[in-house]
């Protein structure tokens, strides 16, 4: 019996020992499977937060395109015909179009032409005082755009009277403003009348040009010169003599707030 009860015993240890790791092992794959169950819930989420954020990095950089192609669409469109703009930072664009004939000049002798007389300028007046931005030819007619450091270059180099700026300072530069006035009510050309300027202009900016041309203006356009002017919209006017003689100008006054 001594000798029995230690084989028995090691049977019954044996025994025991076999189940014990069964019930570990069970335990062990149901934890296992928690956690993968886990961590693709994780991953899931996961993905999903990061598709999100792509898709919208993915609109802002869409948004972000579509706007820089319509500035270079709008910056790179011409005018039509021959157009003055003041511009808020004080520059002046003029766009010019024009008859080009060319028995006068090659293309190529009219570029270096308007070339040299930049540089003439620029060596007399300070460099950058004009920037040639575009010159190109379509048919029968050349397009040229010129930027202008500001009005006082601009009159400089056309010979034409030019001023942009404060009522108080068109004044101050002998402005007198003896001329009827309309107003630009619902972007229409009123009817014609005698104004007082301290009182109605104050306060507001004055564009003064002297030829005929389109002028576009930083602003909503108050009161403009009844001679020679009509109203294109709330911030452009057209200036053109009535028997069509191009060579005939008038001095236009064009009164804008600005919005400073």
């Amino acid at each position: 019996m001594t000798q029995k009860r230690p084989v028995g015993g090691k049977g019954g240890m044996r025994s025991r020992n076999t189940a014990s790791p069964t019930r570990q092992g069970v335990a062990s794959k149901e934890l296992q499977e928690a956690r993968r169950r886990r961590r693709q819930k994780e991953v899931m989420r996961n993905r999903i937060i990061f598709g999100v954020a792509c898709v919208a990095i993915l609109a802002l950089l869409i948004l972000g395109i579509v706007k820089l192609g319509g500035a270079l669409l709008g910056s790179g469109k011409a005018a039509a015909s021959s157009t003055l703009t003041f511009e808020e930072s004080g520059q002046v664009v003029f766009e010019e179009v024009a008859d080009f004939d060319a028995s006068t000049y090659s293309r190529s002798e009219f570029k270096s032409y308007t070339k040299d007389l930049i540089k003439e300028f620029n060596d007399s007046h300070g460099d950058g005082s004009i920037k040639l931005d575009r010159l190109r030819f379509k048919a029968n007619q050349v397009y040229i755009k010129t930027t202008y450091k500001d009005a006082d270059c601009y009159s400089a180099f056309t010979s034409y009277k030019t001023y942009n700026g404060s009522y108080e300072g068109a004044v101050s530069a002998g402005y007198d403003f003896a001329t009827l006035f309309c107003t630009t009510e619902f972007d229409k050309k009123g009817e014609a009348r005698t104004v007082s300027p301290e009182e109605d202009f104050s306060d507001l900016d004055v564009a003064v040009v002297s030829e005929n041309v389109t002028v576009k203006v930083p602003g909503q356009i108050y009161y403009i010169s009844d001679t020679s002017t009509d109203l294109v919209d709330a911030n452009t006017v057209s200036i053109k003599q009535a028997d069509g003689n191009d060579d005939a100008t008038d001095l236009v006054y064009i009164v804008y707030w600005a919005g400073k």
